[in-house]
């Protein structure tokens, strides 16, 4: 499983998931700067998490942000 594949499935073209040290952010980002937010995973590694979880989780950040 790779970060491209878990956003792919996510679908949102403003979805971005990148990798910290010991964890993952998501970033939801449209260009304006009203529509900027993170969410921090704390997983060390990807397949720590089936692809299911991390789609669970990137949908429920977008929810919040209200996207």
């Amino acid at each position: 499983m790779t970060r491209n594949q878990i956003i792919k499935k996510i679908g949102n073209p403003h979805l971005n998931l990148y990798t910290g040290e010991g964890y993952f952010y998501f970033i939801y980002d449209t260009g304006n700067i009203k529509d900027y937010a993170d969410h921090s995973v704390y997983s060390y590694r990807l397949n720590h998490m089936s692809l299911d979880q991390w789609v669970d989780e990137g949908n429920g950040f977008l929810k919040e942000v209200g996207a």
